[in-house]
């Protein structure tokens, strides 16, 4: 996968639709960006988001980044009794994805302050909407 440098409008547009369908939905989350080595590009907290939820969509946008892998994939594996939970970065919860596009990694994003499914649904639709180019910079 070709490694792809994500600009700050692309990551502005991606949290702009995340908070746009998670008001659809009647949820309050926290978003965060990152890039491809898991650095920040943009966290928000929307009105009414528990405060922990900026902290928790951080470390499960950087565990996909790092992992190149949505933290599904470790929630799953933990359910089955993997022990994961001492490695470094690794979020056992749903909610972190890839963002990916034609052929191309730009980092990950990660949601938090609703139930693990719920998050990782609507993380899901998000991410599918980027890569079909649905979400673009304004």
């Amino acid at each position: 996968m070709e490694k792809r440098t994500l600009t700050f409008a692309q990551a502005d547009a991606i949290a702009r639709a995340a908070m746009d369908y998670a008001r659809e939905e009647g949820l309050e989350l926290a978003v965060a960006i990152v890039d491809d080595g898991g650095w920040p590009h943009i966290q928000v907290r929307m009105d009414g988001a528990f405060p922990a939820a900026v902290d928790a969509a951080l470390a499960k946008a950087r565990s996909a980044a790092l992992f190149r892998r949505p933290t599904s994939d470790f929630s799953r594996r933990v359910k089955e009794g993997m022990p994961l939970a001492h490695l470094p970065h690794v979020v056992p919860l749903g909610g972190g994805v890839l963002l990916e596009r034609d052929g191309g990694f730009f980092g990950a994003m990660g949601l938090s302050g609703a139930r693990e499914d719920t998050e990782t649904v609507l993380a899901e639709r998000i991410v599918a909407d980027f890569a079909a180019g649905g979400i673009v910079q304004t």
